[in-house]
């Protein structure tokens, strides 16, 4: 009975820890390239970028970044990065889609963020 009781006592305190415990921070960064006007041309390497001016000190490891189409995703532009790491810029190849002046860009880490539409062209 003694054993019961003090593994109760300490579920109870590590759930109170738990629910004491900072709330994780999500970081929204705001991209700044492509923004409406840009131009990226099938095949070509451009950078992704994104302002760090509001970053946190703790962000996720777990960058992505999705082409989008009418704000629908479409398909990854990029594997998993380091978003700290990147420093707020991340080259990728424009994929060989049609011409079209309504794609935006998708930052995925602490928080899915999606840019301006652009123009990608043959």
């Amino acid at each position: 009975m003694k054993f019961s009781a003090s593994f109760l006592a300490s579920a109870f305190a590590l759930f109170v820890a738990s629910a004491k415990a900072a709330p994780s921070i999500v970081w929204d960064p705001t991209i700044t390239s492509p923004v409406t006007g840009t131009v990226w041309t099938v095949g070509t390497m451009v950078n992704v970028t994104w302002s760090t001016t509001d970053q946190p000190s703790t962000v996720s490891n777990a960058g992505e970044i999705y082409l989008a189409k009418d704000q629908v995703q479409m398909m990854a532009l990029s594997g998993t990065f380091d978003l700290a790491a990147a420093d707020g810029s991340y080259a990728v190849t424009v994929p060989d889609v049609p011409t079209g002046d309504d794609y935006q860009v998708i930052l995925y880490g602490d928080s899915g963020n999606i840019g301006p539409s652009f123009v990608i062209a043959a």
